[in-house]
């Protein structure tokens, strides 16, 4: 009977312990209400002298960057940065997130290949 008690005690310890972990990793937001942001995107990305047309982008990230995002606007900045350090790392793109996160200000991402290297 006490090991019983034993384990359901260590089972809830860890779970309790992952939750505190997950809500300091820069991936948090699929750990918690992942609907729980609204946000507005503007994804502009200037591949050598020419600048890509919304469709060109999102069938670059095979993804919705552009619209309204109701995940967190992290989960989009992943994609792009994964594609660009990857299929994308010899074009060196510039890519300009200007985003909007449930009604406040615009704030501005900015990704360049180029500055990686």
């Amino acid at each position: 009977m006490k090991l019983k008690y034993f384990l359901g005690g260590i089972f809830l310890f860890i779970q309790i312990c992952s939750i505190v972990y997950a809500r300091f990793i820069p991936e948090r937001f699929f750990c918690w209400a992942p609907y729980d942001e609204e946000t507005y995107l503007n994804t502009i990305i200037i591949v050598g002298d020419k600048s890509l047309s919304k469709k060109e982008v999102n069938n670059r990230y095979r993804y919705q960057v552009n619209g309204w995002e109701p995940r967190s606007v992290n989960n989009v900045f992943n994609i792009i940065e994964q594609y660009e350090k990857t299929y994308g790392e010899n074009e060196n793109a510039q890519v300009t997130v200007k985003y909007k996160t449930n009604g406040h200000k615009m704030k501005e991402w900015v990704y360049s290949n180029s500055s990686k290297k």
